[in-house]
């Protein structure tokens, strides 16, 4: 199902796409930044509730600080220096940092409109959006054809499928930034966590990487044994906000983690092809006004972005992020629902 939400200064359509599956999930979408606005998830009672933090009204997704509910691209996450440099030529990305770009620019996909239209396979409910970035686009290069695929089925698991194209040497990492609460509460510390790596990228303090690995067995940041986020969180500086690195083959469609909220019964899964995920618990989210007219606080939901490692571009000992003409970017996340038994 869609339908036109909003109508941009120049005449823009936005329209919201639906989707449902037959065990209650309701899923809406937009095709403004490909933002994810809601994800309704029943209960261990079966009431069905929103689980995504985001707004009431659409315009407040136009400028949306958060990112809430977006694909980030063209390349999420941060790049050392604004820059980069392919075959020789160096690259300066658009940023209002001084040290680093952050999710793509200073306009990227999550603020884009994409095209978008319905995406059918049998027993599935799904959304195909598509954008053309230009050549030079925040300081990118080559014509970057961009593919996302929506797609939720009955056995409660939605897909996000990314593709991409170049016609010149490019780099490209996407994802999506959606906050998760499985339980509504004003905080996430009793929701528990199983994340399937033993690693983390060390950060220096602009959170960029130094290149090195960390061991991360028995600290504040070792979830591979489910635990309660607000176990270990005062020990961290402000929060969980940490690439963990799967150990697994390359492409290979994976578990990457779980979460399960005591409170509602709720269960999540997460599945992808990335190499590794980004742990985000919204440190920064007091006093952003969201759904129900509800005042977020910090630690208000967590993020599992999956991705390639960030600064790759920059970090050859790095699995690398460039695409070429000769390439096709593919990747996977799936995340599957449902309550404890």
């Amino acid at each position: 199902m869609e339908k036109v939400i909003y109508t941009m200064q120049d005449g823009t359509e936005i329209k919201e796409f639906t989707l449902k599956n037959s065990n209650g999930i309701v899923i809406k979408i937009v095709n403004y930044g490909g933002i994810i606005t809601s994800i309704e998830t029943p209960d261990k009672d079966g009431k069905s509730d929103d689980i995504l933090l985001g707004f009431d009204d659409f315009e407040s997704y136009i400028e949306n600080p958060p990112y809430f509910g977006a694909i980030i691209g063209r390349v999420t996450n941060r790049i050392s220096g604004s820059k980069f440099v392919i075959d020789g030529t160096e690259y300066k990305i658009n940023s209002p940092f001084k040290n680093y770009t952050l999710h793509g620019g200073t306009k990227g996909f999550d603020k884009k409109v994409w095209d978008a239209k319905p995406y059918k396979i049998d027993g599935e409910s799904g959304v195909e959006l598509n954008y053309l970035s230009p050549d030079g686009e925040e300081g990118f290069p080559g014509n970057l054809k961009t593919r996302i695929i929506y797609r939720l089925n009955d056995q409660n698991e939605f897909y996000t499928e990314y593709f991409a194209t170049t016609d010149k040497p490019t780099h490209v990492n996407l994802t999506n930034h959606a906050y998760f609460n499985l339980s509504g509460k004003e905080n996430i510390y009793d929701q528990q966590v199983l994340i399937v790596a033993d690693k983390i990228t060390e950060t220096d303090g602009d959170i960029l990487p130094t290149g090195k690995l960390i061991d991360i067995k028995d600290t504040p940041y070792d979830f591979t044994k489910m635990h309660a986020i607000g176990d270990r969180i005062n020990e961290t500086e402000v929060g969980y906000d940490h690439c963990y690195v799967f150990d697994k083959a390359e492409n290979n469609l994976a578990p990457a983690a779980k979460v399960y909220d005591p409170n509602s019964g709720r269960v999540m899964e997460v599945f992808t092809s990335y190499p590794s995920i980004q742990f985000y618990t919204g440190n920064y989210l007091e006093g952003i006004k969201g759904k129900r007219g509800r005042v977020y606080q910090n630690h208000a939901a967590f993020c599992l972005e999956t991705q390639n490692l960030p600064d790759a571009c920059n970090r050859p000992d790095f699995p690398s992020t460039l695409l070429t003409p000769d390439d096709i970017y593919s990747q996977v996340t799936v995340l599957r629902f449902g309550v404890a038994q």
